[in-house]
């Protein structure tokens, strides 16, 4: 059975920090905070962006496409894609949790919460089924060898 992907990735990113940024001005009085966790949110950030980038990179090289519901050309399993089946996915949640560390509130993990929640229950459902259909026994056995996160 195939699954509908309705929600965009990157504009599920935007909303978790958007709802990360809301929840921490919700309770000022639950903050974290200093310059070593400062020092991590911005260390996540920026692990998160080198993931897109080099995944992406990755993508563009074997000329494959990028959308989540476009027509895969080629099954990608090189780069970042030997330690995690979903790398770009990885990098956004790094980004999600580095963010919500600058709010420096406990309530502002509910951002990447929600985004884990919809990627690993509604996206990567539906690209593994499209995924499956378009590659099947090489996209198996790459679902037995590779981790969906790390």
């Amino acid at each position: 059975h195939m699954r509908i992907m309705i929600i965009r990735p990157p504009l599920l990113l935007v909303s978790a920090i958007i709802l990360s940024y809301l929840a921490s001005i919700l309770a000022p009085g639950l903050r974290l905070g200093g310059p070593p966790v400062s020092l991590l949110g911005f260390g996540l950030i920026a692990t998160g962006i080198g993931l897109f980038i080099w995944s992406t990179q990755v993508f563009q090289k074997h000329k494959t496409t990028l959308e989540p519901r476009g027509q895969p050309s080629s099954l990608v399993t090189i780069g970042p894609y030997r330690v995690s089946r979903n790398p770009i996915y990885l990098g956004f949640l790094c980004i999600s949790i580095g963010t919500a560390i600058l709010f420096a509130n406990v309530l502002a993990f509910v951002g990447p919460l929600v985004f884990f929640y919809f990627i690993n229950t509604l996206v990567i459902p539906f690209e593994e089924d499209m995924l499956t259909k378009v590659f099947g026994t090489a996209y198996q056995t790459y679902l037995k060898q590779t981790r969906r996160w790390l």
